[in-house]
């Protein structure tokens, strides 16, 4: 009987392209754009100015986008079984900006990683930096999607789906959807030769471990569990 391999080298046969960490940004970019569109094109009474450039609907489109809904059964699944690992892995982090966060928050179970790492939290879009030797690691979290390439789930019970991996500049970006939501882990190193980001190695690895649950009070809420 042929054994199964490692998460990572499963991970590997749904390697793509994406860049899903900056789905975020580019929605709240697209939003900021159509909003000066509106004040360039109507006057102070609201009505529209003769002449001026319309609002590209392609852009409209993008920001009137439905967001992702959340698997909020799974996601209560996962912070169960999380147990209290994810609250501790979370001590440090600010709870002002947990409780805003409007979406599961996946940490990786690694200490000294979450140890010193910041959140900030955008209602149903967060990120995480954390500084390491030589080098940062970023996660986020949104429920702003887009459409992604064709690709069958992965097989394995606890494993993320869709996930892909992408050579940055500097490091490798991982995405992946777990309880609905679209999740990215980043590496980025000072040097070029830095094993962690010269293959994905370290950050399929990363992606493996990133599985502790933590919900603030809008997400608990959310989820019918109460502030």
């Amino acid at each position: 009987m042929k054994e199964r391999g490692s998460v990572g080298d499963t991970m590997r046969h749904s390697r793509g392209w994406a860049m899903a960490g900056t789905v975020a940004v580019s929605v709240l970019a697209g939003a900021a754009w159509i909003t000066t569109g509106k004040a360039q094109t109507r006057d102070a009474t609201g009505a529209p100015t003769p002449g001026a450039a319309a609002i590209r609907p392609g852009i409209a489109a993008l920001v009137a986008r439905p967001r992702g809904r959340v698997d909020w059964q799974g996601a209560v699944g996962g912070l169960r079984q999380s147990a209290n690992v994810g609250e501790s892995l979370a001590t440090n982090l600010n709870r002002e900006q947990v409780d805003q966060t409007a979406v599961p928050i996946l940490l990786p179970q690694d200490a000294k990683l979450t140890a010193g790492a910041r959140i900030y939290s955008f209602g149903d879009y967060y990120t995480i930096t954390s500084n390491t030797t030589g080098g940062r690691v970023s996660l986020s979290g949104t429920t702003a999607t887009v459409p992604m390439p064709a690709s069958k789930p992965l097989k394995i019970e606890t494993g993320p789906e869709m996930l892909t991996v992408q050579r940055t500049v500097d490091g490798q970006l991982a995405s992946f959807v777990r309880y609905g939501v679209l999740y990215s882990v980043e590496i980025r190193c000072d040097a070029a030769s830095d094993p962690r980001c010269a293959d994905d190695n370290y950050v399929l690895g990363l992606v493996g471990k990133t599985t502790a649950v933590v919900m603030g009070k809008a997400a608990r809420e959310a989820a019918g569990l109460g502030g």
